[in-house]
């Protein structure tokens, strides 16, 4: 299993779930230049990720809900080298309809709404990175932060 995967993913059956929103989904990441990420570690989901305007980095997701159902979530993270802190605000998943029309208006919804949270309104803060982050000077540590686009509104 690749990196830290989910022995139960079957592709077929995922890809099977997601075709009739694939349209939709690929339509919003166009739209606001975000990066489409199918699958990330074997999940069940399909991730569009962009640099957030206030710093760090975002992600909109759509989840395999079940035969009739998906779910929409997001999640933001600002990563502090100096504290050795991950900042996070996350949005619970909404279940929303199967159906691509459904789903491209909870996208822009939620898209709206992450990019919305002001600075400092974290619902999350992890701690404790310093054995792993400490082993990069903070210059090296930002290089390695992954290269995502920054959105259009």
């Amino acid at each position: 299993m690749p990196n830290g995967g989910n022995p139960s993913f079957k592709l077929s059956e995922q890809e099977a779930w997601f075709a009739p929103l694939s349209q939709a989904i690929g339509e919003v990441a166009r739209k606001h230049n975000l990066l489409l990420e199918k699958y990330y570690h074997e999940s069940p989901s399909w991730s569009l990720r962009f640099n957030h305007p206030r710093g760090g980095q975002a992600s909109v997701s759509v989840l395999n809900g079940g035969a009739s159902v998906a779910k929409v979530e997001s999640v933001w993270h600002l990563d502090d080298y100096d504290q050795f802190k991950r900042f996070l605000h996350w949005r619970r998943a909404r279940e929303v309809p199967r159906d691509a029309d459904s789903v491209r208006r909870e996208l822009e919804i939620e898209f709206a709404a992450i990019l919305a949270v002001p600075l400092g309104q974290w619902n999350q803060e992890a701690k404790g990175y310093e054995r792993i982050w400490g082993q990069y000077s903070k210059a090296a540590f930002q290089a390695m932060a992954p290269k995502y686009p920054d959105p259009l509104p």
